[in-house]
């Protein structure tokens, strides 16, 4: 397990999530489309919060949290290619933001089979987090 990084501050990082369901609730701008996502990513907060707080590698949790974040990223993905009026810089940014995203899980893939939970495993994996809050807020707002 992580020396300087518990796993638990992964609680913290998947959190932002909950902040940026909460920014969506207060914004004037609400869909069918958006109240969908807005559900699933509550259920992908909900699902981290319980993995991170006990990280068991491969555990039932742990299954069901990969299959919803990956389901959540898709569906968040498809929203705003198919759903936001996209501007040209806007775009770049949204598409650096999601290539950084993709190395990351590929790093965190890497990190965690050499040491599950190691530093670096999990220093990674709260950027993905992080970058998953931004991707929400912009497809939110």
């Amino acid at each position: 397990m992580g020396e300087f990084i518990k796993p638990q501050y992964l609680c913290i990082t998947s959190g932002l999530f909950f902040v940026a369901l909460l920014i969506y609730f207060l914004t004037d701008d609400m869909s069918l489309e958006k109240n969908i996502l807005a559900s699933i990513l509550f259920l992908c907060f909900l699902l981290s919060q319980i993995f991170w707080y006990d990280p068991i590698n491969n555990s039932f949790i742990h299954k069901m949290d990969a299959r919803i974040a990956k389901l959540n990223a898709f569906l968040f993905i498809l929203y705003t290619f198919f759903y936001k009026k996209i501007p040209g810089f806007v775009l770049f940014l949204y598409l650096l933001l999601g290539l950084l995203t993709l190395y990351a899980f590929r790093k965190s893939d890497y990190y965690s089979t050499k040491e599950w939970c190691s530093d670096d495993h999990l220093f990674i994996h709260s950027f993905i987090h992080i970058a998953g809050f931004f991707g929400a807020l912009y497809a939110f707002l």
